[in-house]
């Protein structure tokens, strides 16, 4: 009798084994879709909002190039007619820093890098005065987008850029003036954030042959 209700024991005991076994597995297996469900959709939102930036700088990009263009055929057409009257961009830079180090100046005007100054001695020259950084004689007209690059040296070695857009009429010289220095309210000029770029620009009208 007793080894009848001990068999008979094991029996439910293994059933009830197998029967939490099964749930455990199968909430095991619903837990990982869920998971598995869960992290499709997050790459998926992720591919998404890749897809949308991508979208939306193809878009800038057709803009820019559409720009390009118009500005492009300006151009074409005064030269053709011969009315090509000498637009001009200048860049100046004046360094006020007064412990950082500028190593290297890089100037990139509408993603086109056009001007690298690696020279310390003509970069030591702007803590005295401003230096001609950038000279380009019949720009083309229209909007521009300039960079300015430096590469500046405190504890560690470091890029600071200013972004500035401005635009090129016939006839008229861009002068654009750049100045570095320590930034708003900081004493010390170690990190990126204490030290500033500030810019301006001013157009002066060419003269031209005729009007000498």
């Amino acid at each position: 009798m007793f080894g009848f209700k001990k068999s008979y024991l094991k029996k439910v005991i293994i059933k009830i084994s197998l029967i939490f076994g099964v749930i455990t597995t199968l909430h095991l297996i619903n837990y990982t879709q869920q998971n598995l469900s869960f992290a499709q959709q997050e790459t998926e939102d992720k591919y998404k909002e890749e897809m949308r930036k991508l979208q939306k700088e193809i878009e800038m990009l057709k803009l820019k190039i559409l720009e390009t263009k118009k500005s492009l055929k300006v151009f074409e057409d005064m030269i053709l007619l011969g009315t090509l009257t000498g637009t001009k961009i200048t860049i100046y830079l004046k360094d006020e820093l007064k412990s950082a180090e500028i190593q290297e100046i890089s100037v990139v005007l509408d993603g086109f890098e056009v001007s690298n100054i690696k020279d310390k001695e003509r970069i030591k020259q702007a803590k005295k005065e401003k230096i001609l950084i950038y000279d380009e004689s019949e720009a083309i007209p229209g909007k521009h987008i300039v960079d300015i690059v430096l590469t500046i040296k405190t504890t560690k070695i470091f890029k600071k850029t200013l972004r500035y857009e401005f635009d090129v009429e016939s006839g008229i010289a861009t002068v654009i003036y750049a100045t570095s220095k320590s930034a708003p309210g900081k004493t010390k000029e170690i990190l990126p954030e204490d030290i500033d770029i500030t810019i301006f620009s001013e157009k002066v009208r060419l003269i031209t042959k005729e009007e000498q």
